[in-house]
């Protein structure tokens, strides 16, 4: 059965995230960064590289990487994305096992911070929409 829930606001984000359990022992199984309406020229006559074009960022989270219900994807587009962060303390990378989920609500955007399994490892996004779909 497929889900969707858009969120927009910090209540809408909170029921999304207690339906799929708050990504509890689940994982990061892909990252995609777009970039769309992309100028290489502002309207000033400046070069911008990818600076000023929109920004849209899907996280795929397995939900039941254990189990009889193994690989379940879901969905976590950041929409109208502000900054980004993805750190990692450690050379090889990060463990994408998901420790905790916080998002709050900041007037007219979020800001997601994932914490993974490896010590200070964390994806952080600003954004003004969240959804999830499975």
């Amino acid at each position: 059965m497929d889900e969707r829930f858009e969120a927009t606001n910090i209540e809408e984000v909170d029921a999304a995230l207690k339906h799929f359990n708050h990504f509890h022992d689940d994982y990061v199984a892909g990252i995609e960064i777009k970039f769309e309406n992309y100028k290489a020229i502002n309207d000033e006559g400046r070069s911008t590289g990818i600076g000023d074009a929109d920004k849209t960022i899907i996280l795929t989270v397995n939900t039941h990487p254990y189990g009889k219900e193994h690989n379940q994807l879901v969905h976590v587009e950041f929409k109208d994305v502000k900054t980004f962060k993805i750190l990692s303390a450690e050379d090889s990378g990060p463990k994408w096992g998901i420790l905790g989920v916080h998002c709050v609500d900041k007037g007219d955007n979020f800001v997601w911070d994932f914490e993974f399994v490896c010590t200070g490892s964390r994806y952080i996004v600003t954004c003004s929409e969240i959804v999830f779909s499975s």
